[in-house]
């Protein structure tokens, strides 16, 4: 595994999620992101390289690696030079001056939880964000991600208008976060632990809200190329291969080519 040395003059700063924060820095066009207290580097690796195996084109590929000499990842930015990454959480801001979870969680269903935000985003910058919550929520329905936020939801600005971001930010996928699901959790427990973000806590329900799924995985190229990476790397490798097997058997229907 590659150890980048990136000195403290790239240093970004700590980035808060909902559940950890982590450190971030920022040269030569790549982002890198020290783990916070769990394998996020890993998952963010292992959820690109099941997207290699879909349909999906626009998402951002991570490697796996140190910084610093402590674990994490890198990915290329996904911005051009003038453009913006504007997240949900960020335009609701700066249109309102209000916080855009406090608005969501005001309505008394998913249904309208996710029509609003829609709609939201629509009025404001012309984008159909449908397809895009679509693709999201599916993939973190199948890798079980639970730090889903109005600050990974984004959209670019550039200088003809909005575009939606890419898919990004999977480090919370397949109970990484140790403070939230240490290793001597059983698996059983951490299921009914989750809390799935940000229209429903039920990974479910807010994914067949938006529809049929959009994402479709060549199974057979997941298992000759996602599997074999997690059986050479040797890391908590045998209950990840498992947990990933079982979930894509139970969602078959939704994910199956």
């Amino acid at each position: 595994m590659i150890d980048y040395v990136i000195d403290n003059e790239f240093f970004v700063g700590s980035q808060y999620g909902s559940l950890g924060m982590t450190n971030k820095y920022y040269k030569d066009g790549y982002w890198y992101k020290q783990n916070f207290n769990g394998t996020e580097g890993h998952s963010e690796a292992v959820c690109s390289h099941l997207l290699s195996c879909s349909n999906v084109t626009d998402y951002v590929c991570y490697e796996e690696c140190l910084i610093n000499g402590l674990p994490g990842c890198r990915s290329k930015s996904f911005t051009n030079e003038g453009e913006t990454v504007v997240t949900f959480h960020r335009l609701y801001k700066m249109i309102t001056g209000g916080e855009l979870k406090n608005r969501v969680s005001s309505f008394d269903t998913p249904k309208e939880r996710i029509a609003f935000v829609i709609q939201f985003i629509k009025q404001y910058t012309g984008v159909d964000c449908r397809s895009y919550l679509n693709k999201m929520l599916y993939f973190d329905m199948l890798t079980l991600d639970v730090d889903r936020h109005f600050h990974n939801l984004s959209l670019i600005q550039t200088e003809e208008g909005f575009r939606e971001a890419p898919m990004f930010d999977f480090g919370a996928s397949f109970f990484s976060l140790k403070h939230v699901f240490p290793d001597k959790m059983p698996l059983d427990e951490k299921f009914k632990k989750m809390t799935p973000q940000p229209f429903s806590r039920d990974f479910e329900e807010q994914a067949h809200l938006l529809g049929e799924c959009e994402i479709k995985i060549d199974y057979e190229k997941v298992q000759s190329y996602v599997l074999d990476f997690l059986r050479e790397d040797k890391k908590n490798s045998e209950e990840l291969c498992e947990l990933i097997i079982n979930q894509l058997e139970r969602y078959r229907r939704d994910f199956a080519l």
